[in-house]
């Protein structure tokens, strides 16, 4: 039995490698987005700040955080790679330069949008990134409704693969962290403790 284990752990992982990778969440129709408070962008990968900045421009939400970008990286240079007007950085978007990954995005993504009164948020990444994003996001700010805009592409195997195994994880800490709950809510309803 210990030696077929190895096989069945491969197996279970190429299963659940190839259920990840076959239900991405598919793309938001153009228009279809949501009205929203504020859109957050992941920094990372290609073609997010484009779709970040065009939910903008169209008036999907009045301001914008990129969060997660280079210490060094000014407004202007984002401004020139995007081919996008300087004036609309200047009045609409925000930059979180200390997160340093995407728990780190989740985490500075709320002080933003708790300073601003946000609760309506739309989120934007690569479509591989978006499940685990959305767990942590939604752990960071219980209280916010999060849209989901996914940018597709053409991803190497070998990122999927990371992203999954992340992805799987984030899951099992997930597991992990609710189960201590049940066990104490029932305690405390068994003994009346409030």
């Amino acid at each position: 039995m210990l030696i077929k284990a190895p096989f069945y752990l491969i197996a279970a992982w190429l299963l659940g490698f190839g259920y990840f990778s076959l239900t991405l969440p598919p793309a938001v129709p153009e228009g279809a987005t949501p009205k929203s408070d504020g859109i957050i962008v992941l920094t990372g990968g290609a073609g997010r700040l484009e779709a970040g900045l065009a939910l903008l421009e169209a008036k999907v939400a009045d301001r914008m955080l990129i969060s997660g970008v280079n210490p060094v990286v000014e407004p202007r240079e984002l401004s020139a790679l995007t081919g996008t007007e300087e004036a609309l950085f200047d009045c609409c978007v925000d930059l979180d330069r200390a997160a340093p990954n995407t728990a780190g995005n989740a985490t500075e993504s709320n002080l933003w949008a708790q300073a601003r009164g946000y609760r309506t948020l739309v989120l934007v990444t690569a479509d591989y990134h978006m499940p685990r994003s959305l767990i942590l996001f939604r752990r960071a700010m219980p209280g916010a409704t999060i849209f989901a805009h996914p940018v597709k592409g053409e991803w190497p195997v070998l990122y999927l693969a990371n992203e999954y195994n992340k992805y799987v994880f984030t899951m099992i800490g997930e597991a992990f962290k609710r189960a201590p709950d049940a066990p104490a809510a029932q305690t405390m309803k068994a003994t009346g403790a409030a």
